[in-house]
């Protein structure tokens, strides 16, 4: 089995293997609406954009990036500043050993800490193992955009799940900044 997983902030350093994990994801299936993978360099502005304040983790095992997870603000407006979109990828390699639960189950943790009160994921349907993920985490599935993606020559759906997070009735002015 190699090293235990080891889950961690991102840095910019691992820009390169996560490019390479997700270009795999964009250029094999519709799991993500992207067309083009996008270069290291443009992976690391995005981590940057987004570790401020929000989490962006890798798990890594055996000195090698086996996946990652981020959160990002689900809309622009304001009074959207409470629920999160995030967002799980694990390398071909290492599917089925429970990497995207573990980065998920740390993820979250650091949301709720952060005082984040609601989690979306999005996934393109079908996509059986990633709602097993999610619904064992506690997402319920809040609807479906239909046909909303075209890609590998196909139309295709988007399941919208949801998780609550416990906390407080009123939240406070602002979510905390991550801290890594």
């Amino acid at each position: 089995m190699g090293d235990p997983l080891n889950i961690r902030a991102a840095l910019p350093a691992d820009a390169e293997a996560i490019a390479a994990i997700y270009a795999h994801y964009v250029l094999d299936g519709p799991i993500t609406f992207e067309i083009d993978p996008p270069s290291p360099g443009e992976m690391a502005r995005r981590i940057a954009n987004i570790l401020p304040h929000h989490p962006y983790l890798v798990a890594e095992r055996d000195g090698r990036i086996a996946g990652y997870a981020y959160a990002t603000r689900l809309y622009e407006r304001a009074a959207y500043r409470w629920a999160v979109e995030a967002t799980v990828y694990v390398a071909p390699d290492n599917h089925r050993r429970g990497i995207g639960a573990a980065l998920y189950r740390v993820l979250i943790a650091g949301l709720r800490e952060q005082g984040f009160r609601t989690v979306i994921g999005k996934i393109t349907l079908p996509n059986p193992a990633s709602v097993r993920l999610h619904e064992s985490l506690g997402f319920e599935r809040a609807g479906v955009l239909a046909r909303v993606g075209f890609k590998h020559d196909a139309w295709h759906d988007v399941g919208i799940y949801q998780l609550q997070l416990d906390g407080h009735p009123v939240p406070p002015p602002e979510p905390r900044p991550f801290l890594a």
